[in-house]
């Protein structure tokens, strides 16, 4: 028999010692508490991928939407605060193909909700090797909760924002628009874009309700003369601020995409034209104001010049010498390319710089262009430029030069913001106070007497002196369509105190039997500023005047004889 001492070794051998049972539990505990840690981690992270899958403004899921900053895109209001741009909140619909179990499902369940697509597009799409693919930006809140109710995984939400235009049409062209970034692409959105996307607020020149009276004419005469298109431009004289500028035909800024090439381009600011006799305006002003010519000089117009190379002539004839305001009233080529001459192509050039028709203007959107001049100044373009040919200008330089020659003398560039009284501008005075009397009273002598070419612009009470422009459409080959007119009238109101200038084009109208079948400027485009002037007038707080009272005919002169031995007052 072993002893009591084998047994007790042979135990320890065969059995460990007793755990202490302190020490045991202390192990357990640690081994419990890590065990909590790591499961606590799993289902933490778990958590935050679930929350980020919800969220709709995931980034990682939307890698491929720049949707912008969080400031809010500034708004557009006009000079009265109305609003022109903003932005409206929208929900934007996306699919990550990579997470479509059945496209085919999905594709059957979405096409009766997205009227953009049929069941073949939206398999295509759903099976894009893409992460990020845009289904619709614009989900009305109906579509959005039957698609949510879908539960199509890989289907996702997000708010975004979509710039809107609440006019419509309304100076479509000035504001432009924005792409699906709403980045600025035209018009005052592209040009002021830094501001904007800032979130900074721009208040325009513009006043929508002369926008509107200003399209609203415009567009019945190029209806009515069946023409191609057509421009217009109001211009507030001192500031040069422009309250009105129009293209037609235009588009609703709303859907740009809709809108041809033909409406998207701006006629009023980047189409260059050559608008005919309006230019006499500024022809009479450097002849007076440089002392070539004065009020009562006389040319001989019954024959036609010849210049170089070409033969200039009038559309009536005139037997008798011609005054200088007669040379305006009846517009004679022969009589302003006689004035011309006599100041010569370098002072016509001169002036013409100063006008600002040598250059761009800085004008506040992108689509603005450069005016064409002439190559050389030799007999034939001093000529013809004296009456608005051979040079093509877009109707902002026509308004600043014309604001400059019948209004305060000075020239100051086109803005179309609204600006503070005290904004430093640069006013360059190119014209005396006695010329730009003189070619007011004449302008106004155009519209009010009987032998003057823009009758039908006469808004009674009003007070318009204007001018009247008519020059055949330059080939894009070169040379000159013998039946295809740019009709044109530029207008001052009121002449007594002139506050603002208008410009007309109509490109292209066909002659009416109303109008004889005539196509010139004093047919088509006049009528269009006697409708402008008799509505915007009194928004622009300009009222009727006794045309009659002394007070009005003493700021004007009015003693001009027009016509064969006949004296001829401004009829008011």
């Amino acid at each position: 028999m072993p002893s009591a001492a084998l047994t007790a070794r042979l135990k320890a051998l065969i059995l460990p010692p007793r755990p202490d049972p302190a020490r045991s539990r202390r192990i357990a505990e640690g081994r419990l508490l890590v065990s909590a840690v790591i499961v606590l981690g799993v289902f933490s992270a778990i958590a935050v991928r679930v929350l980020m899958l919800a969220s709709e403004d995931n980034p990682r899921l939307t890698p491929y939407l720049a949707d912008g900053s969080s400031v809010a895109r500034g708004e557009v209001f006009d000079r009265n605060g109305r609003l022109l741009a903003t932005n409206l909140p929208i929900v934007v619909l996306h699919a990550d193909p990579a997470h479509i179990m059945d496209a085919k499902a999905a594709a059957q369940a979405l096409a009766p909700m997205l009227p953009r697509y049929d069941e073949a597009d939206l398999l295509r799409l759903l099976t894009r090797k893409t992460r990020y693919v845009e289904l619709d930006r614009k989900l009305t809140p109906a579509r959005h909760a039957a698609i949510l109710q879908l539960g199509i995984p890989g289907i996702h939400f997000r708010k975004s924002v979509v710039r809107a235009y609440p006019g419509g049409d309304l100076a479509a062209h000035v504001l432009g628009h924005v792409d699906v970034d709403n980045n600025g692409i035209a018009g005052v959105e592209k040009s002021l874009n830094t501001r904007l996307a800032a979130g900074e607020n721009i208040t325009l020149s513009i006043d929508s309700g002369v926008q509107a009276i200003v399209a609203r004419a415009l567009q019945a005469q190029i209806d009515d003369y069946e023409a191609l298109a057509g421009a217009a431009l109001m211009m507030e004289i001192g500031s040069g601020e422009i309250v009105a500028m129009v293209s037609l035909p235009d588009y609703d800024a709303n859907h740009i995409a809709a809108a041809d090439d033909e409406a998207r381009f701006n006629r009023a600011s980047l189409g260059l034209y050559e608008l005919g006799s309006t230019f006499k305006i500024l022809n009479t002003a450097i002849a007076l104001e440089t002392g070539t010519t004065t009020l009562d000089r006389r040319y001989n117009v019954a024959k036609p010049l010849r210049v170089p190379g070409k033969s200039i002539t009038d559309y009536k004839t005139y037997d008798w010498p011609l005054s200088v305001p007669e040379i305006l009233v009846l517009s004679s080529n022969i009589g302003s390319a006689k004035m011309a001459a006599e100041f010569g192509g370098e002072t016509q050039r001169t002036y013409l710089e100063r006008l600002g028709m040598a250059q761009r203007l800085s004008l506040e959107i992108p689509e603005t262009s450069t005016p064409q001049m002439p190559r050389q100044w030799k007999a034939a373009e001093i000529a013809t430029v004296s009456y608005g040919h051979g040079i093509a200008v877009s109707l902002p330089h026509l308004a600043a030069a014309v604001s400059a020659a019948s209004g305060d003398g000075v020239f100051l560039e086109p803005t179309l913001l609204h600006r503070a009284p005290a904004d430093a501008r640069i006013r360059s005075r190119v014209f005396s106070p006695d010329t730009t009397r003189a070619v007011r009273s004449m302008m106004r002598l155009v519209v009010a007497h009987p032998d003057g070419t823009g009758n039908l612009a006469e808004a009674r009470g009003y007070m318009v002196g204007g001018k009247t422009g008519t020059s055949e459409k330059v080939r894009p080959e070169g040379g000159y369509f013998k039946d295809r007119n740019i009709a044109s009238f530029v207008a001052t109101f009121p002449v007594h105190e002139p506050k603002y200038v208008l410009a007309i084009m109509v490109d292209d109208p066909k002659g009416q039997k109303k109008s004889y079948y005539k196509t010139t400027g004093g047919w088509v485009a006049a009528p269009a500023a006697k409708e402008i002037i008799r509505h915007a007038a009194p928004m622009l707080r300009i009222h009727p005047v006794d045309e009659k009272a002394p007070e009005i005919r003493q700021k004007l002169w009015l003693d001009f004889k027009i016509g064969k031995g006949e004296m001829a007052l401004a009829s008011y």
